[in-house]
């Protein structure tokens, strides 16, 4: 197992990008296809040279804290190795953990990208109020919070925790791949000129298809 930890737990660079996964049991019929769209989403920021650190976080209520990778983008390879352990789904107590990493590590920029394919369903210790405070604490530091749904329309998650309808797709999980380039792009964007990553009322039908009504939600 790869498994590139930075063991220091300092910042190597002047972005972090922060990718939360869930790796509930319900993930388990769509989890290479979701590695695969972070693949394609990191692929896209190492081919535009981004300097920046990534953190790989995967959670679920066997293991809310399992990082899988930790290290310089240049660094991260292919996501072949990364796994979970297929229980419950404790989402708030994850961002509550989250968060809390990241506030210790204070990067001067930062992308958070939220994969699920449900709803919190295990938390013990954060409830949903709490966790959007978190991540209200940073979007106001110019941080960018993304939340995509694997083969699930988590638009109603998205609002629940702090997100208007341009911060969240839901994707079918034929469009993953697609969907994480996308986004890559939006982080290239970001990262050179500090534009918001939103996706486009079209472009949440186009990813979410069956998975929205006709007004994209």
């Amino acid at each position: 197992m790869t498994n590139l930890v930075n063991r220091t737990g300092e910042l190597q660079a002047p972005q972090l990008d922060y990718i939360l996964v869930d790796g509930s049991s319900s993930m388990m019929d769509k989890w290479w296809d979701s590695i695969g769209a972070l693949d394609g989403f990191l692929s896209v920021l190492k081919a535009q040279n981004v300097n920046s650190q990534v953190i790989l976080h995967t959670f679920d209520s066997r293991d809310l804290e399992s990082i899988q990778r930790d290290c310089l983008l240049r660094d991260v390879g292919q996501l072949t190795d990364v796994g979970a352990h297929w229980g419950m789904t404790p989402l708030y107590d994850a961002i509550n953990l989250m968060v809390r990493k990241l506030a210790a590590l204070d990067p001067p920029s930062c992308s958070i990208v939220i994969v699920t394919d449900g709803d919190d369903t295990s938390s013990t210790s954060t409830d949903v109020t709490q966790a959007r405070a978190l991540l209200d604490w940073c979007r106001a530091k110019g941080w960018q919070v993304t939340f995509i749904g694997a083969d699930f329309n988590n638009f109603r998650q998205a609002r629940l925790l702090g997100a208007d309808e341009s911060n969240s797709v839901g994707v079918q999980k034929a469009k993953l791949l697609e969907a994480g380039k996308t986004l890559g792009e939006k982080r290239v964007r970001h990262s050179r000129s500090g534009d918001d990553i939103n996706f486009s009322e079209d472009e949440r039908k186009n990813f979410g298809g069956y998975l929205t009504n006709g007004n994209g939600k």
